[in-house]
């Protein structure tokens, strides 16, 4: 019979003995929850910015409801429709001065990762000015945001989490030394923490298989990933572990059935769960190399973060014997021992996610490999070193460049 292990543990070896976690979003979860977004704006005062995308295909009805019921609450409501998928540092700036024309009391993101970041981008700049890249923790003369309007969370998608964490993601041009190509890089500040998340999983009911597929795989790489890092904690193998069964369990079928309200619920919770879980154990070389992936070759995050989580499982399994055991046990998987449970897990995982249709290679066709592969690992390092850090096993710039050729296909 398997060994059993427990993720409260606190004696594990893997988990830090002293730790911090703070949770200040408060999550309104269920469904039906979007119908109290006006109440919520109204706590913060009588003028909103509604942050959403420039392509609202798919969501026009959920931009009409919210205006609506921010209006029945007493709320004018500006709307800023600009954000494309990845958003670029520059919308900060543009979204800030509509927020501060309007004298907008909150600012609200309606949408997946992208909109819910640019609104925390919006809300900073708004009240700390400057560039979003003076607060980006790759800038090497980044400064700490000073203050921030309320920022209102409102996810359509099941994927970064970032309807509970202090981080943001921005796409920075002519940076770094790689200046061919830009930077994916984050914020982090308590004060962008969304107040509140309005977490309701029937916003995504209907989302097309491929979205729905690269935001699983972004929530499943964030849980795994907070489980693996050295920052781990027993609050965050809780959520995440949680986060890692629930993916598990729930995302081939809302892949495969899009109408389907069933699964959706279930990926709503792991995505805030390995939200919450990663904002304060951090992920690790998985979402260095995804962010590379985004910048050089804007492959989409989602998409990127699953082509490069089983290299990351593979590396790290030597290192990770005890929390793949474990995940493993979290999701009904036994083994005659730790070392065959660990592999199992890496399996599985691999397997759901070539299930749902990616693949672990990179297509970059016509490149020149070997350069490719030194600008992804350079792109990996200058904008998210801290993950690289955090990674269980140590990973030096010539082994990830090698790690990355063996990648491209």
């Amino acid at each position: 019979m398997a060994p059993r292990a427990t993720t409260f543990d606190y004696e594990s070896e893997f988990m830090l003995d002293e730790w911090d976690f703070q949770l200040t979003t408060r999550i309104q979860f269920g469904r039906g929850r979007f119908e109290s977004l006006g109440e919520a704006a109204r706590e913060f005062g009588r003028k909103a910015l509604l942050v959403g995308y420039r392509d609202r295909a798919g969501l026009e009805p959920a931009y009409a409801k919210a205006s609506a019921t921010l209006a029945a609450a007493g709320v004018s409501v500006t709307e800023f429709f600009e954000i494309p998928p990845d958003p670029d540092a520059a919308l900060g700036k543009q979204g800030a001065q509509a927020a501060s024309e309007v004298g907008a009391d909150v600012v609200i993101g309606l949408g997946g990762g992208s909109a819910i970041d640019a609104a925390k981008g919006i809300a900073i700049l708004a009240q700390s000015g400057g560039d979003l890249w003076d607060y980006t923790g790759a800038n090497p003369d980044s400064r700490p945001v000073a203050a921030a309007l309320p920022v209102i969370a409102v996810p359509t998608t099941a994927g970064t989490g970032t309807e509970v964490s202090p981080i943001a993601v921005f796409t920075h041009p002519d940076v770094g030394t790689l200046s061919k190509h830009p930077i994916k890089a984050s914020i982090s500040s308590p004060l962008i923490c969304p107040r509140v998340a309005l977490v309701d999983p029937e916003l995504a009911v209907g989302s097309p298989r491929g979205l729905t597929a690269a935001c699983g795989a972004d929530a499943l790489g964030h849980a795994i990933e907070a489980c693996m890092s050295r920052r781990a904690n027993p609050v965050s193998w809780a959520l995440a572990g949680k986060a890692v069964r629930l993916v598990v369990e729930n995302l081939a079928a809302a892949v495969e059935h899009p109408d389907d309200p069933q699964p959706r619920e279930p990926l709503a919770l792991a995505a805030t769960l390995a939200g919450a879980a990663f904002s304060f154990a951090g992920v690790v070389m998985t979402h260095a190399i995804a962010q590379a992936l985004g910048g050089v070759l804007h492959v989409p995050h989602g998409e990127a973060v699953a082509i490069a989580t089983p290299l990351s499982l593979r590396y790290n399994a030597g290192h990770c014997v005890e929390q793949y055991s474990r995940l493993a046990t979290e999701c009904g998987i036994t083994a005659a021992s730790r070392e065959e449970q660990a592999t199992a897990f890496v399996e599985r995982i691999v397997g759901l996610l070539q299930e749902i249709g990616f693949s672990e290679r990179i297509d970059a066709k016509g490149a020149d490999a070997d350069a490719l592969a030194d600008e992804l690992a350079q792109s990996a390092r200058e904008s998210t070193p801290v993950p690289l850090e955090l990674n269980p096993r140590p990973i030096d710039q010539a082994t990830l460049v090698e790690l990355l050729r063996g990648m491209i296909g």
